[in-house]
């Protein structure tokens, strides 16, 4: 964690060790969750232009560790973290408790909370980082309709749930048709056809907001150049 530097990933400062505890000192991010953030707005659905610039920083979060040759694989709103600077709300990836280092693709172990796990995961396959890409179609899903993807009563209905992937329309009137094409990229099966998150920044539905992005949220130091952080 002490290595991975970037204004869409919480920062860790330091760890130490009160009454047998280890306790990790971490950046502080005065909006909360976006799980909580998502469960605040009842039924009043979240704009496009909000939506999308939420998940441009979850993308260039995720694009960094991916980078680094490490897989999240526990993507999901609780683990996001919001910090308000000035009027701007950065989003930030947090909790890499069961993140690992890419080699060829992962083991063959069950890891993340179950309804944002990816279908080869429910199935005991390897997997690689298009797992953290199904995750983030997931998360794109319940910020568009402020419902989770893929929520059964039991552990076996949220598995085949996923497995058979069959979703309400988010709303049309409020999403267009290129960000509903993008969320289909994410949520494909088939983790071969799921996009890069090189892919997903140059996709139509993200590229102009992932663009400013790129240019604007990396200053949030003068003394700090773009390319520390990409």
């Amino acid at each position: 964690m002490s290595q991975l530097k970037h204004p869409n990933i919480i920062r860790y400062y330091d760890w130490f060790v009160a009454e047998k505890y280890l306790c990790i000192v971490m950046e502080f991010a005065s909006g909360g969750t976006l799980q909580e953030f998502i469960k605040k707005q009842q039924s009043q659905l979240l704009p496009e232009q909000e939506v999308v610039y939420m998940l441009s920083q979850l993308v260039h979060g995720l694009h960094y560790i991916h980078n680094q040759g490490m897989v999240h694989r526990d993507l999901k709103p609780s683990n996001i973290l919001l910090q308000h600077v000035a009027s701007d709300c950065v989003v930030k990836i947090a909790d890499f408790g069961i993140s690992k280092i890419l080699e060829t693709t992962c083991g063959l172990s069950v890891m993340g909370t179950a309804c944002y796990l990816a279908p080869e995961l429910c199935e005991g396959l390897p997997h690689d980082k298009t797992c953290d890409i199904w995750a983030l179609g997931c998360i794109l899903y319940e910020m568009m309709t402020l419902k989770k993807a893929f929520e059964g009563h039991t552990l076996g209905s949220t598995v085949r749930n996923i497995l058979q992937c069959q979703l309400p329309t988010p709303n049309t009137t409020m999403y267009g048709t290129l960000l509903r094409n993008l969320l289909d990229r994410l949520l494909n099966v088939q983790p071969a056809q799921r996009p890069s998150t090189s892919m997903i920044m140059a996709d139509p539905a993200v590229a102009e907001t992932c663009y400013k992005l790129f240019v604007n949220l990396g200053r949030l130091r003068d003394d700090q150049h773009l390319s520390t952080y990409f």
